[in-house]
């Protein structure tokens, strides 16, 4: 090699890992926000479907692949003047909710960084009461992503979460059979964390698992119309990640057919999250532009 080509080789490779550094990535990782960001005016669009139907027991419908099923599509947009500020904009099949919000990353740092995350939902099917409480709503949520870099595979993530209006709020929270009957209505919105975790298999394959805890509120309450002692349960999806040029894939299993802030933390959504058993399968297709 040459002594003018090694320097020029050098600047070429440290180019390239400045443009790695500054690459865009969409800010999700399977229902939770990342505190990622879209750079400059690139644009992420993203499609969400998670089946209907659990895999227990369905081998004759492919495990629930035969059932129905709730896509959603989404979109966001950097905004190159604002440094880690993007456009939000989501729409899913699920009572025909559309999410339009902004996220702003607040902190990027090498083993933290953290965003803020404020979003408006609206479901625009007609307003009307159902055993698991209202539906056609509107309300806010507010939420701070904040992911932990633990060595150079493994990120923890934290998202604390305030929805300003579940399906249950300005009701009665029935209560399992036997139980002292609940005569204050559930005014307040619910404040949630959830909880997420991804490893590195290989620079292409990892591993993406999310937690999504019962609101302490609904511990002792029973999803309208169910009479078998049930009661709200935790939520969880899991799977695994394959990322190439400008894509991502994730497939997963999980037991909350939700995808929008409200839908997986509010803990009341659709009678919450099944039980743990009842599992079904979702997956998520990213590609950034």
């Amino acid at each position: 090699m040459s002594k003018k080509t090694a320097p020029l080789l050098a600047c070429a490779l440290l180019a390239g890992g400045a443009l790695r550094a500054e690459s865009s990535d969409f800010p999700l990782a399977i229902n939770l926000p990342t505190a990622g960001r879209m750079q400059y005016w690139d644009i992420g669009l993203a499609f969400t479907h998670r089946f209907v139907t659990p895999v227990k027991d369905h081998g004759k419908d492919v495990y629930g692949l035969d059932g129905y099923t709730y896509p959603g599509l989404g979109f966001a947009f950097g905004i190159k003047p604002i440094k880690g500020l993007n456009i939000l904009i989501y729409r899913t099949a699920d009572n025909k909710t559309f999410t339009f919000g902004f996220q702003q990353q607040i902190l990027d740092r090498d083993l933290v960084r953290m965003a803020f995350r404020a979003e408006r939902f609206d479901e625009v099917v007609p307003q009307t009461t159902t055993p698991f409480g209202r539906v056609g709503l509107t309300g806010g949520t507010f939420q701070l992503p904040t992911e932990f870099f633990l060595g150079d595979s493994v990120v923890l993530s934290l998202v604390p979460t305030y929805i300003t209006r579940t399906t249950t709020t300005d009701t009665i929270l029935p209560v399992p059979p036997g139980a002292t009957p609940n005569t204050t209505p559930n005014k307040s919105g619910v404040f949630n964390v959830g909880v997420g975790l991804r490893g590195e298999i290989t620079e292409k394959f990892s591993v993406v698992a999310e937690y999504y805890p019962r609101p302490s509120k609904f511990k002792n309450a029973a999803p309208g119309g169910l009479t078998d002692g049930t009661t709200y349960q935790n939520g969880f999806a899991a799977g695994v990640s394959y990322r190439t040029f400008k894509h991502k894939f994730t497939l997963m299993g999980t037991n909350t057919t939700g995808t929008t802030g409200n839908q997986v933390l509010s803990g009341d959504y659709g009678g919450g999250p099944r039980p743990t058993s009842q599992w079904s399968i979702g997956f998520n297709v990213i590609r950034v532009f």
